[in-house]
């Protein structure tokens, strides 16, 4: 739970929760107050603003020291990607369509044709 300094009480939320880009779901807040969109990979995040746990995201502050903020990222550090709002672990392999397949490799991806061209 976050410090009382932090949350306020009563909540005060808006009337509409807000509209999450697709791969984000709607969470309650570090309060437990509000509903907000959850942080994806990569994203600054915080006390209040949190990550998307069930893509396996915490908020990482080893980097907060170095001058930067804490940001979202996988629990055991290893190096993530995402496409199309889906978050995929390292050495993961997807298919984003039916004609690709491919694989996230440390933080990027890459992928191969899974049919031929139809060239007439």
């Amino acid at each position: 739970q976050v410090c009382a300094q932090l949350c306020r009480r009563p909540c005060y939320c808006p009337w509409v929760p807000p509209h999450c880009p697709r791969g984000s779901p709607l969470v309650l807040d570090g309060c437990g107050c509000c509903k907000i969109c959850a942080r994806r990979l990569g994203e600054p995040c915080d006390f209040l603003h949190i990550c998307d746990q069930s893509q396996g995201l915490i908020c990482d502050y080893s980097a907060a020291s170095a001058g930067t903020g804490a940001t979202c990222n996988f629990e055991d550090g290893e190096e993530g990607c995402e496409v199309n709002g889906q978050v995929y672990r390292d050495g993961e392999v997807f298919q984003p369509s039916c004609k690709l397949q491919c694989r996230c490799l440390d933080g990027g991806f890459t992928c191969v044709p899974l049919c031929q061209e139809d060239i007439r």
